[in-house]
């Protein structure tokens, strides 16, 4: 019983290849992928930039699809259901999992992508095996591809709504403009921010920012981002994310803080450090804050906020590949004229 699946075999060789056909496990469901979107952190592993795994193995995390089998045990779903997954697995019985914290899990483990160290075969697959806890119900109206996007959109929302408390009116910069940013531009659209600018170095991505809420465009190549932000916001802004994942964003972020203002740390997942100063935080009180992965709770709110119309993931994604073309997808990524690529096994 064998599937097609693109296997990371080492840093840039990814192999298509048949492989067995994975078996459902106790309270677990086989997924037939329909669709799963390539994450920054997916092509990190492919060049060899993310640690948390040894090949060989398959990756891809931000899945969708129909349940093709299910294991014993398993309750609430049945062969045929269309459904959306989310990678970040949870034991449901640690301290952390009983706080809510379940991207902390201690016995967690994820689909494909990045945040555990035991990472299971992901997406980039005919068939995953997905425990049942991690599986959502995908609304009727929401096509596979931007149902694939909802634990993005989660991250987006938890980063924005629940860590840096996004208020009615408030005023918010975003720097970076690839598919998380202009999630976290939907997102802070939809919550009914005041003033939204988007800083990007691309204007091909500054223009899918308009399309996604964004009332500002800086491109930081042309102009100081930090004279056009106070220009636009002369009492500067209340939240700023840095979505860009590179050291400099970081810095950034802090250059454009006021008195008050609120950081969250959205982007750069990989080593590195930039020089702050402690002093001139004490006096500013800046508030800074970091979120990463997702959790049952904004899982839940995502697929609400797609099914109710009030973000369209599908907005953000240019290209869709077959499986069987996963390399020329991934060499799509280093293109500057991408936003979200889509693989559709």
């Amino acid at each position: 019983n064998l599937m097609l699946a693109a296997v990371l075999e080492d840093i840039k060789h990814i192999e298509l290849k048949e492989v067995p056909k994975p078996e459902p496990g106790y309270g677990e469901t086989i997924v037939k992928v329909k669709a799963c979107g390539i994450c920054q952190t997916d092509f990190k592993a492919y060049t060899g930039e993310r640690k948390n795994f040894t090949p060989p193995i398959i990756v891809g995390h931000e899945i969708s699809g129909i349940v093709s089998e299910v294991g014993k045990g398993v309750k609430n779903f049945r062969e045929g259901d269309e459904v959306i997954v989310s990678p970040a697995i949870y034991c449901g019985k640690c301290d952390y999992c009983k706080s809510g914290l379940e991207h902390y899990c201690v016995n967690g483990a994820v689909i494909g992508g990045d945040g555990f160290d035991d990472v299971r075969d992901g997406g980039f697959a005919e068939y995953v095996v997905v425990p049942e806890t991690n599986l959502y119900k995908k609304p009727k109206q929401v096509s596979f591809s931007a149902a694939a996007l909802a634990e993005p959109l989660a991250g987006s929302y938890k980063g924005m709504i629940e860590y840096s408390n996004l208020k009615l009116g408030e005023d918010v910069v975003i720097i970076g403009a690839g598919s998380m940013g202009l999630l976290l531009t939907q997102v802070a659209s939809a919550a009914g921010a005041a003033t939204l600018i988007l800083i990007d170095i691309e204007d091909y991505k500054l223009e899918y920012a308009k399309k996604c809420g964004a009332t500002h465009v800086i491109n930081s190549k042309k102009e100081s981002p930090r004279e056009k932000v106070y220009d636009i916001l002369p009492k500067g802004p209340d939240v700023i994310f840095e979505a860009a994942g590179v050291l400099d964003a970081a810095s950034l972020a802090f250059d454009l803080c006021r008195r008050g203002s609120r950081i969250n740390m959205f982007g750069v997942t990989t080593p590195g450090t930039i020089p702050v100063s402690p002093g001139h935080i004490h006096f500013t009180e800046i508030a800074m804050d970091a979120s990463f992965s997702v959790t049952p709770r904004t899982m839940l709110k995502s697929v609400k906020l797609m099914e109710k119309g009030l973000v369209d993931t599908s907005k953000i994604i240019t290209h869709e590949f077959p499986l069987h073309e996963i390399s020329k997808a991934l060499e799509t990524m280093n293109l500057p004229e991408r936003i979200k690529i889509v693989i559709k096994p």
